[in-house]
């Protein structure tokens, strides 16, 4: 999503854009949906019980999120962005990741912990998912069939909209869009099969990385570039090589801050954007707003 949110200012293109938008409406047509039934009607629920939204954090979901956004531009790509982009052979992407684990790492578990603290000391907003609201089970059902029923709509408007496929490419932003949210569906149901409260995220995949510790997360971080290398495994034109000094220090600082504020704002753009966004975590809403307006200044600064 970096060049898909701050593209929207320095070209006004929203391809990438629609395709995120695409990837989060599948969410919320489905999972709320499917998880309020299972939550109210199976005689098991421990699966779903415990999930718990990120909060709205006074400073660290603003400054958080803004600062990601920036620190997206220095990175060369989000959180998974740039371990993609290690499956395309990019050095510079490797050097991102080594700084982005350590910037999360030292955020969690490490000295830098007191300015996590810190920034998410006030609490502004600590939500319970929506089937845990307090009203009636039938009432609680109507209002997620009817959030489908809109979500699908939207979803059917957006789809209607041209399909732009730049440079020849076979996918547009349609099939993208589809995709991830097709993807985001299927993670969720498997982390909780896994006994996790949480679908696609990159940030406990990077601690489980920094601490050697075998997890779902660490399996699905790393499964990113391997998905990247298998797709791009025909392209013989582009090879790994190391870029210049300074390009090893821009993209390693840039990752170490795109690591340091995705902890500050407990998310990313996968983690709020893809992941909890589609719950309706306030926290994660606001975070990937701030997220888009930090970029949004990169992309206004850097226009051509």
């Amino acid at each position: 999503m970096n060049s898909g949110f701050s593209n929207v200012v320095r070209e006004k293109d929203t391809t990438k854009l629609k395709s995120f938008l695409l990837a989060m409406l599948i969410q919320v047509a489905v999972v709320p949906l499917i998880f309020t039934l299972y939550y109210l009607y199976a005689p098991d629920n421990s699966y779903i019980a415990n999930i718990q939204l990120p909060p709205l954090f006074l400073v660290g979901t603003a400054a958080g999120g803004f600062l990601f956004g920036v620190f997206m531009h220095f990175s060369g790509g989000c959180a998974a962005g740039i371990f993609y982009k290690i499956g395309e052979r990019s050095a510079g992407a490797l050097f991102a990741a080594v700084g982005f684990v350590g910037g999360v790492y030292f955020m969690e578990r490490g000295f830098l912990q007191g300015i996590r603290q810190a920034v998410q000391s006030t609490v502004l907003f600590d939500q319970q998912p929506i089937w845990k609201m307090t009203t009636s089970a039938t009432t609680l059902t109507l209002l997620v069939a009817g959030i489908s029923f809109v979500s699908f709509g939207l979803i059917y408007l957006l789809l209607k909209q041209g399909d732009k496929q730049p440079g020849g490419a076979e996918w547009g932003w349609k099939k993208t869009g589809i995709g991830i949210g097709v993807l985001g569906i299927a993670a969720w149901i498997s982390a909780l099969l896994s006994h996790l409260t949480y679908g696609m995220s990159i940030i406990p995949g990077a601690i489980d990385i920094a601490g050697l510790t075998l997890s779902w997360g660490l399996l699905f971080v790393l499964g990113i570039p391997l998905g990247a290398f298998w797709s791009f495994r025909k392209n013989t034109t582009v090879h790994f090589s190391l870029p210049e000094p300074v390009i090893v220090l821009k993209r390693l600082s840039g990752g170490l801050g795109l690591g340091v504020t995705a902890s500050m704002a407990a998310g990313c753009t996968v983690g709020h954007g893809l992941t909890f966004s589609p719950l309706f975590g306030i926290g994660s809403i606001v975070g990937i707003v701030f997220i888009f307006l930090g970029s949004g200044l990169v992309g206004f600064l850097t226009r051509k």
